[in-house]
């Protein structure tokens, strides 16, 4: 391409020398004029970057003879913009179009007659990182999947109060990426006295080094008497290193202090005798040496600052090849520490009644492959989605004769960072136990053939056939009363996993698979 623009460009250039020449022949031009002609032939091999360059320089002269020449030269390079450009779309398309289908394939079931959403069977999130039990054969993948614990990265940005971070693992040998996105309701922890931590304050002095400064108000933190240390409490600048590190006492007073916190409180850190830390390059030692005290700053009255052990999450996974291809996708919710799904005895299905409304956020991935089917207008493309939820539950016994469960809608798509104008029905999904809820496999009071299927994808306001599947799971965060309870046994939050299709049978052209989390209004 860049050839014919040269091509054009230059007979570009000789019509324009025309035009100024009032329609003399090259032939007669005088030596004067014979080089300007080289001169911009010479430019028509330039590239684009060096002919915008050139016309530049041309318009900085101010002569009138140029005229001619600078509004050939201009008319013509917008030309060859304009089919830059759309060289440029059309290998964009190219691409979105082979990642669509590649994600479309990843999108696939572990199995036949199943979806993304088999793709993964559990999932763990702590300190460690993110771990993935994932299905033989899942996607395009082949026999036993093993997925390596995945690291925290960044921060993914929030939805709502649910903050993101990114998680991966890149194998050195293989190239194989998985990488995943997990959003979390994570609190902010909570603030304590020392003694409602059950740490205790000594009142008494300590040291017996001569020239000891005595400490009153102290934490005994590691030797002397301590049996257990608590590392995990302790963190320090100075106990960030990698390794077994010595720290010099003061030669007055036989001292080493460094400042920091113990349990979230700031204070300073006191060593006597052979003062040393090993450490694994995380703020927390994992050994010390000498006798070490804490005085936080606040004497008595410090307060520990205790970490939110018990959170909701959900999220997306991606496996990639290592030419940066998916091969296997899924998404998941769970539990870190403890929360119950509802208090003991209590089942929304049987013991409530009435309705409650539930809003917030889902991500996922998604794939359009128009190669299969021209279903509607519109660019095969594959990625990540964010979008908003909003479910409905209307508490009581699920029968075959009444209309309570869950439903929902998710809408205000926002695809590969785009907005588009997609939204997903969540059809009514029946209540389980202990506030569990999926799509009926049976239900008597709707007619409809493919009652099974849980969700409708609209995409433009045009709906496809129903498809796909989804249920959740209802917590109380906040049982009992106040202060720490909200004074009912109503669910405070939910959350859930989808897939949904676009289109029916061999013209499917469109495949998503999400997660989401809400909380009541």
């Amino acid at each position: 391409m860049k050839g014919m623009y040269r091509i054009a460009l230059a007979l570009a250039l000789l019509v324009g020398l025309a035009a100024c020449s009032g329609g003399d022949r090259v032939d007669g031009l005088n030596k004067a004029a014979e080089q300007e002609l080289q001169d911009q032939l010479d430019a028509a091999n330039m590239t684009l970057a060096e002919v915008r360059a050139a016309l530049a320089a041309l318009q900085a002269s101010g002569r009138a003879e140029d005229a001619a020449r600078i509004t050939a030269l201009e008319e013509r390079l917008q030309a060859l913009e304009d089919a830059a450009a759309e060289e440029e779309a059309a290998a964009e398309r190219k691409a979105m179009a082979a990642t669509g289908k590649a994600m479309y394939a990843a999108l696939g079931g572990a199995a036949a007659d199943t979806n993304a959403l088999a793709n993964v069977t559990a999932s763990t999130l702590g300190s460690a990182g993110l771990g993935l039990t994932v299905a033989d054969d899942a996607g395009t993948l082949t026999g036993t999947v093993t997925v390596p614990t995945l690291k925290a990265g960044d921060s993914a940005g929030a939805l709502g109060s649910w903050n993101g971070t990114n998680y991966g693992h890149t194998d050195t040998e293989t190239k194989v990426e998985n990488a995943a996105v997990v959003y979390n309701n994570k609190g902010p922890g909570r603030s304590q006295s020392f003694a409602d931590a059950g740490i205790t304050i000594a009142t008494t002095s300590a040291g017996t080094v001569p020239n000891f400064t005595a400490i009153k108000g102290y934490v005994s933190v590691a030797g002397g008497d301590v049996v257990t240390p608590v590392y995990a409490r302790v963190m320090a600048d100075a106990f960030t290193h990698s390794g077994t590190q010595t720290h010099a006492t003061n030669s007055d007073t036989g001292i080493f202090t460094t400042r920091g916190t113990y349990a979230g409180a700031p204070g300073v850190y006191r060593c006597t005798g052979a003062c040393s830390s090993t450490n694994d390059n995380k703020g927390s030692p994992t050994a010390l040496g000498g006798v070490w005290h804490f005085k936080p700053d606040a004497g008595a009255n410090a307060m520990t600052h205790t970490p939110d052990a018990n959170y909701l999450y959900y999220g997306w996974w991606v496996s990639k090849d290592k030419d940066g291809d998916p091969t296997a996708a899924s998404a998941f919710t769970g539990v870190v520490g403890t929360i119950d799904p509802l208090p003991a005895g209590s089942d929304p299905g049987a013991d409530l009644s009435g309705t409650a409304t539930y809003a917030g956020h889902a991500a996922g991935k998604f794939a359009l492959d128009y190669s299969k089917s021209k279903l509607i207008d519109g660019t095969s493309d594959g990625g990540h989605f964010t979008a908003d939820v909003e479910l409905t539950a209307k508490f009581g016994a699920s029968t075959a004769a009444n209309a309570n469960g869950v439903s929902g809608t998710i809408d205000n798509f926002m695809a590969n960072g785009e907005s588009v104008d997609w939204s997903v029905a969540l059809h009514r999904a029946h209540w389980g136990t202990n506030g569990a809820f999926a799509t009926p496999t049976t239900d008597n009071a709707d007619t409809t053939a493919d009652e099974t299927m849980g969700t409708t994808w609209s995409i433009g306001g045009t709906a496809s056939d129903r498809s796909g599947t989804w249920s959740g799971q209802m917590y109380d965060e906040m049982p009992g009363n106040p202060p720490t309870g909200d004074g009912s046994n109503v669910p405070t939050t939910a959350t859930g996993t989808f897939y949904s299709e676009y289109g029916a049978g061999t013209s499917t052209v469109g495949r998503m698979v999400g997660a989401f989390g809400a909380s009541k209004q």
